[in-house]
């Protein structure tokens, strides 16, 4: 009975220092990061994403600690990944081409472009859509996997 308790006393341990510890880290990283040329959004994502995934390490860890066959864990929580893979294929897709267009910036906000057959000023660019104005006034979403399919056409920067 007394390892029992040990067990779980020693899981809630490595839980409660993985919550600091993840903060800890996230702090630092966003620390450095600042200090290179990383775009603000992806620098962004980094830091959020950072005290997660340590903490879920952690779960994990303790989760073993208590005698959890994580083996059996680990294979459930693969196939909720397919399934949910497969069911976000599309808008994954979309936020994969954000990265790719924060990553390599062919156009920013304020640029006269024509991306998917869509001519206008770019508004506004996000991790999974870009926002076009047109020259009537509407304001047009199109998907960054849409826009990463098509050719992209800059017909006059913002600073040019």
């Amino acid at each position: 009975m007394n390892t029992f308790f040990g067990s779980i006393l020693s899981a809630a341990a490595i839980i409660a220092a993985s919550w600091f510890i993840g903060g800890w880290v996230a702090g630092i990283l966003g620390s450095v990061l600042a200090e290179t040329r990383v775009d603000p959004m992806v620098r962004t994502l980094l830091v959020r994403l950072t005290k997660p995934l340590i903490v879920g390490i952690a779960l994990i860890a303790a989760l073993s600690q208590i005698g959890v066959d994580i083996r059996v864990l680990l294979a459930i929580l693969a196939s909720g990944a397919l399934a949910i893979g497969l069911g976000l294929q599309g808008p994954m897709a979309s936020v994969i081409a954000g990265g790719i267009l924060v990553s390599r910036r062919p156009f920013r906000v304020g640029d006269h472009v024509i991306l998917a057959n869509i001519e206008g000023t770019v508004a506004g660019i996000g991790w999974l859509s870009v926002l076009i104005d047109e020259a009537d006034g509407t304001r047009t979403i199109v998907p960054n996997r849409l826009v990463t399919a098509a050719p992209m056409r800059v017909l006059k920067k913002k600073d040019a």
